[in-house]
C-alpha cells in the first residue's frame, strides 16, 4: 500500500468525530463557565482563556484541556498563586502540580484539566513566568494554521506517538504539541515533514522568520516565533531526534499504518529473556530503588543521573557495560544493565610511574608488602599485580553505590536490592528486562 492510501487510512482514524467533539465543547464549556464564575471574586480583573491543542484544535482525541487564568502584571507573585490554585481547587479540587510554578492538575467530564494561574502581559519580553508565553502560542497557531493544516499536525501528532517520541515531557524527552505544529509550518504537511528531516543532522536550527541568531547547544533548534530568545525543541533528546528520523525515512520507504497505531508491546516470558541471554553470553546486573514521591518531571531525570552514577561505579572498577535502561513501577525504579560480565579476575595489573620518575620510592613503599605479584619493570614503568578491590559486581553495586553521583531524591538508597544475573533470571521484573533487551521499533510489532 502506497504512502498517500497510509496517510488517508490514518487521517480518518486522528480526525475527531463530530461525537468526539461534542464531547470536548461540552467539557470545554462546562470548565471555562466554573473558572470564570471562580475568577469574578477577586479584587481585579481577571481574564480566562483556552490555551494548547484544544483551543487550537490540533488534538488528537481525547485533548488534555488547559486553562490559563490570567491575572494583572501588578499582582504579586504569592497573591498569583494563592489566588490561581483557589480557584482551580474549587473547580476541580485536584492535585497541585508543580512546572515553572505551582497549577492545579485534575478531571472533568472524562478528560484531564489543568488550571494555571499566570500574567497577562502585552508582549513575551515583559515575561514574568515561563507559561506567560503560552498564550502568545495558541494565538501564533490559530493564526497562521491553515485549514488543511489541522489535520496534519493530527497525523504528524500520532506518527510520533506511534514511534515513542511524542512529548517534551522528561519522561519522553520528545517533540511537543507546539513544536509539531511549528514544523508543520515550517514543511507545510506531513511528508514534507518526513522528507526534511531525511537531511537533518545534530546541531540542526530552524526558523519560520530571519533575525533568530541566538545559539543552543541542543540536538535541534526551533526558534520561538513568539520568542526568538527560546528553543522551542530544547527538551528533544539526540536519542528521539535520531530515532524519528530513522522512522520517517523507513516510513516513506515501506509505508505501513503499525508507525502510527504500533501493536502492543509484549513482555518477554521467563523461558524466553534466559535464551536470550544464553545467546549472547552476556550477564545483567539490576539495582531496584524505592520511588520517590515525585512528580514524572522530577523523577526521570534523577533516575538518568542515578543510572548514570551505576555505570560509573561499575566502569571504574574494570567492569565493560553493553547496555542500560531504567524503568519507572508502582512504587519502585528499576536500574538494569548489560554486562560483559559480572564477574572479574581477582587480581589485575596497575600501571605505576616510570623508573626515572621521583614518585618511584612511594609505588614502591605501597606495592611492596600490599601486591599479589610485587613491582616489576616493563618498558621502563613500575607494574604490579594487584587485588581488585571489588570483583564481583552485584557486591561492588551494594557497597559503593552510595559514593556515586546520584539524582538528589536517590542519594539515600532507599529499599535498595541489588539483583545479580541468576537472581533476574529467576524472579527479576520482566518487564524492565524486556526494555533492555528488547529493540524492536515500535512499528516493526
Amino acid at each position: 500500500m502506497g504512502v498517500s492510501r497510509i496517510i488517508e487510512e490514518a487521517i480518518e482514524r486522528v480526525r475527531p468525530s463530530a461525537g468526539e467533539r461534542r464531547k470536548v465543547q461540552a467539557a470545554v464549556d462546562d470548565v471555562m463557565a466554573k473558572v470564570k464564575d471562580q475568577a469574578k471574586d477577586a479584587p481585579y480583573n481577571l481574564d480566562v482563556m483556552l490555551v494548547g491543542s484544544a483551543a487550537k484544535d490540533t488534538y488528537v482525541f481525547p485533548p488534555d484541556l488547559d486553562v490559563f487564568v490570567l491575572f494583572p502584571p501588578q499582582v504579586p507573585r504569592s497573591e498569583l498563586e494563592k489566588r490561581g490554585l483557589g480557584i482551580g481547587r474549587r473547580v476541580l479540587g485536584g492535585e497541585e502540580r508543580y512546572a515553572e510554578h505551582p497549577y492545579i492538575h485534575g478531571k472533568l467530564r472524562g478528560f484531564k484539566v489543568d488550571i494555571v494561574p499566570c500574567y497577562a502581559i502585552d508582549d513575551p519580553s515583559e515575561l514574568q513566568s515561563a507559561v506567560d508565553r503560552t498564550p502568545f502560542h495558541t494565538d501564533y497557531i490559530i493564526s497562521h494554521l491553515k485549514p488543511e493544516q489541522h489535520d496534519q499536525v493530527r497525523l504528524l501528532k500520532q506518527f510520533m506517538k506511534g514511534i515513542g517520541t511524542y512529548s517534551a515531557e522528561a519522561k519522553v524527552q520528545g517533540f511537543s504539541g507546539y513544536l509539531v505544529e511549528l514544523l508543520i509550518l515550517r514543511y507545510g504537511d506531513f511528508q514534507g515533514v518526513l522528507e526534511a528531516s531525511k537531511d537533518w543532522g545534530e546541531g540542526m536550527a530552524l526558523s519560520l522568520a530571519d533575525g533568530a541568531v541566538r545559539r543552543f547547544a541542543s540536538p535541534m533548534t526551533f526558534y520561538d516565533p513568539v520568542d526568538p530568545e527560546r528553543n522551542v525543541a530544547s527538551a528533544l533528546s539526540l536519542q528521539n531526534m535520531a530515532l524519528f528520523i530513522r522512522a520517517s525515512r523507513e516510513f516513506l520507504a515501506r509505508p505501513d499504518i503499525r508507525f502510527f497505531f504500533p501493536r502492543p508491546h509484549s513482555v518477554w516470558s521467563r523461558s524466553r529473556a534466559s535464551r536470550e541471554m544464553g545467546r549472547r553470553g552476556t550477564r545483567l546486573i539490576a539495582v531496584q530503588l524505592a520511588r520517590p514521591d515525585l512528580t514524572d518531571d522530577n523523577l526521570y531525570p534523577q533516575a538518568r543521573k542515578t543510572l548514570d552514577g551505576m555505570q560509573s561505579t561499575l566502569e571504574a572498577a574494570g567492569f565493560i557495560v553493553l547496555d542500560r535502561c531504567f524503568q519507572v513501577r508502582a512504587g519502585k525504579v528499576d536500574l538494569i544493565m548489560e554486562l560483559q560480565t559480572d564477574r572479574l579476575p581477582a587480581t589485575v595489573r596497575h600501571l605505576g610511574p616510570p623508573v626515572t620518575s621521583q614518585h618511584s620510592a612511594q609505588f614502591l613503599e605501597k606495592w611492596n608488602e600490599e601486591a599479589v605479584v610485587r613491582p616489576y619493570i616493563e618498558n621502563g614503568r613500575w607494574m604490579a599485580i594487584i587485588r581488585r578491590p571489588y570483583s564481583d559486581a552485584k557486591e561492588l553495586l551494594s557497597h559503593e553505590l552510595h559514593k556515586a553521583g546520584l539524582g538528589s531524591e536517590m542519594k539515600g538508597l532507599e529499599g535498595l536490592r541489588v539483583l545479580s544475573h541468576q537472581q533476574l533470571m529467576k524472579q527479576g521484573p520482566l518487564s524492565s528486562i524486556t526494555a533492555l533487551l528488547d529493540k524492536t521499533a515500535p512499528w516493526e510489532r
